[in-house]
């Protein structure tokens, strides 16, 4: 191998990259943009000043009161109560109980924000819109019963409500906000609904106790953050329909063994599962195409690792400090980057494809146990790797040499191509010596249905026609070498390819 020296000088690698925290925006005094519906002047009547609407219906704007139990009347001067305004009862801290009507269809922003001594709550089932911030940092909030036709659980609704154990939301609610019940800090059970489809940015971060989470097949993306520092979360549920783990989404969720990853999978995100210090094992499906940087470091009882076939990089520190004992780098992958691998000192074996041409600095330093190395190619090909300081365990290592490119007895495939327009896919594979001709298979209802097997020896790649974007085929690529297929071992040889 030929050795490259990097000109980047790389900080400590083992640093664990802090997660600020986030502050949304609920901040009192925020400007909140105008109601749809226009309001007369405002007037007082017992402990309540309100607004006329231009519906004739009346907005709570303020209490004036001390009572510990509030019950909103449903009429006030004989006109319905329909709102609760924007602050109107923020910071009234001796409100232990409050009764809402069931005349109301909207909680306005930050309405019971900071009601310190808030205990209970019953959303009623009039309320369609809730705004940001509704019921934030009421710390004694314990007693939660939402009844309301809700599609969406807005942003930093429930942030900060420390004393709620059990939440179970509405199967109309279909988002979940940013910070919407972040540092929540002894929830412990969350029932999602069914029909949701988007978890904010740190809907649930720092949610200390919450346990074990399903989530709906609906959910396409989980948000930066939205789970992190969840500690004691020690089962996640994942479910096919689920494309994208967002940046730290489950960092320093240190109490996870065991997840499976959904086959719809296509990104995980930077410092995604980083200090899962008790994940053991995970597999990263074939429709992986973006693993981010730091995505598992400091998963320090990470022994088991299974990387997706359509990767072409292992990004930086990916696996810094975990406990890997072998790993097998797919064909198709370019470049390890830096640090990917550090600190990795029960690596004992690593298997090297004949796609890579660049291994960077300290891709593999610290790898102490590092003895053998298993490389998919020639010995010349070997040695035009660009590789960069600190991988004294790699260079030094035992190396066994498996030429694929002449020796194999079937293709492998080394890249995978996309036609956003066309919806198709291109496939590329390593020539099989002696063969005479290639196939191309699909897996379809239960069973292997050849597409083409005339595809001549001398191409190593295929086309497909025209096919349904965000459908996933199994494919295989077989070779046939005196005058025989060679069908073994098919699934295990099939790259999942998912049309866009």
């Amino acid at each position: 191998m030929s050795n490259r020296i990097m000109k980047k000088t790389f900080a400590s690698a083992l640093a664990i990259i802090s997660a600020a925290t986030f502050v949304p925006g609920s901040v009192i005094g925020t400007t909140i943009a105008p109601v749809a519906i226009t309001a007369s002047a405002e007037a007082v009547s017992g402990d309540y000043t309100y607004e006329e609407l231009s519906n004739g219906t009346v907005s709570i704007t303020k209490y004036n009161g001390t009572d510990t139990s509030v019950t909103i009347p449903s009429t006030i001067n004989g006109k319905t109560v329909t709102r609760i305004g924007d602050n109107a009862f923020i910071k009234k801290t001796d409100i232990v109980n409050i009764n809402l009507p069931s005349t109301v269809t909207e909680i306005g922003n930050f309405a019971f924000c900071a009601c310190s001594s808030l205990t209970k709550v019953l959303i009623p089932e009039s309320v369609t819109t809730l705004g940001r911030g509704v019921f934030a940092s009421c710390t004694n909030l314990s007693g939660l019963v939402i009844n309301a036709q809700l599609t969406e659980i807005p942003e930093g609704t429930f942030q900060k409500c420390a004393s709620l154990t059990s939440v179970s939301i509405p199967d109309t609610v279909t988002s979940i906000g940013n910070t919407a019940f972040m540092e929540c800090t002894n929830l412990e059970t969350f029932t999602f609904p069914k029909n949701l489809t988007s978890i904010g940015k740190k809907a649930f971060y720092e949610c200390e106790t919450l346990h074990g989470i399903v989530l709906p097949a609906g959910v396409k993306e989980i948000s930066e953050y939205a789970f992190g520092n969840c500690t004691t979360m020690n089962k996640i549920y994942f479910q096919n329909g689920l494309t994208t783990i967002g940046d730290s989404a489950f960092i320093n969720c240190e109490s996870i063994k065991n997840i499976t990853l959904p086959s719809t999978l296509k990104t995980i995100g930077t410092n995604a599962f980083a200090n899962c210090k008790y994940l053991t094992a995970i597999t990263i499906p074939d429709s992986v195409t973006t693993l981010g940087t730091m995505a598992f470091t400091n998963c320090h009882a990470l022994t088991d690792v299974t990387l997706s076939k359509n990767l072409q990089t292992i990004a930086k520190g990916t696996f810094i400090s975990t406990g890997i004992t072998e790993i097998a780098i797919p064909e198709g992958v370019t470049s390890i980057e830096p640090v990917a691998f550090y600190n990795c000192k029960s690596l004992a074996k690593v298997s090297l494809p004949k796609s890579l041409t660049t291994v960077a600095d300290k891709a593999f330093g610290n790898c102490i146990s590092l003895k053998n190395v298993e490389y998919n190619g020639t010995k010349a090909q070997l040695a035009a790797i660009s590789v960069g300081t600190d991988n004294k365990a790699l260079t030094g290592a035992a190396i066994t040499y498996n030429n694929n490119s002449s020796s194999s007895a079937y293709p492998v495939v080394t890249n995978i191509l996309y036609n956003t327009q066309y919806h198709q896919f291109q496939l590329t594979w390593s020539p099989v010596q002696g063969a005479q001709n290639y196939g191309i298979a699909v897996y379809l209802a239960g069973r292997w249905k050849v597409q083409t097997q005339n595809i001549s020896a001398s191409n190593t790649t295929f086309v497909s026609p025209k096919l349904t974007p965000g459908k996933s085929y199994k494919v295989v690529v077989a070779a046939k070498v005196n005058g025989k297929w060679d069908t073994s071992n098919l699934s295990k040889r099939a790259v999942t390819v998912t049309i866009k």
